[in-house]
């Protein structure tokens, strides 16, 4: 019986490679790695749970589709992302709604973000608590953060998945950063977690989930 190939060591670009070559497994290893991932950096553009599960599984299936494009000067997450993004707009134009906030902050993620698997205990909570409150800002300003931090993308490759400029971007995570910081110390979370402002830089504190 042929064994299962192992895809422990191999990097999202070198899958892609190989499902562009007609590796499905390869393709189904890129699932596993980023449904959870993309769970969480979607779901403040999802009105409810079976929203967002459509929205991931149609980024997955325009992935495949397109798997023969990507153009591995990117990394695939960037890529990845910006289909994602695209999809997420182009939903809601066609469905005549504008930013989706409603009931959107209450989704539970059950699949894991970047590391969290690696997080246990007080820390895990405290992380995930961040995120939570992140997720009281602007879709934008949640997906700039999330990219930031959670994937450790560099701005050009934020601002190609967002679909704007470096300059904005960069505008975007420092007012993003600051309201959240600005969060983070009112009453209703301080006795959550510490607070993220002052001389401490909230991408050295709250980097991951």
């Amino acid at each position: 019986m042929d064994k299962m190939p192992s895809f422990a060591d191999a990097s999202d670009e070198g899958l892609a490679a190989r499902a562009a070559a007609g590796s499905r497994a390869a393709f189904e290893e890129l699932v596993n790695r980023y449904t959870g991932r993309l769970f969480h950096f979607l779901k403040l553009r999802s009105a409810s749970r079976e929203d967002l599960e459509d929205l991931v599984q149609e980024t997955f299936l325009k992935a495949y589709r397109n798997i023969s494009r990507y153009d591995a000067k990117w990394k695939f997450a960037t890529w990845l992302y910006t289909m994602a993004v695209r999809l997420a707009i182009s939903r809601h134009r066609a469905a005549g709604t504008g930013r989706v906030r409603t009931g959107a902050e209450d989704l539970e993620c059950s699949s894991p973000g970047p590391q969290e698997t690696l997080l246990r205990g007080e820390e895990a909570q405290r992380q995930k608590n961040i995120w939570n409150v992140a997720g009281t800002l602007s879709p934008s300003a949640y997906e700039a953060l999330w990219l930031r931090y959670a994937e450790d993308m560099p701005v050009k490759d934020i601002a190609r998945a967002m679909g704007k400029t470096q300059v904005g971007i960069r505008a975007l995570l420092y007012r993003s950063r600051m309201k959240l910081a600005k969060r983070l110390k009112a009453p209703e979370h301080q006795g959550q977690f510490e607070a993220a402002a002052g001389a401490v830089p909230v991408e050295r504190k709250y980097s991951v989930l």
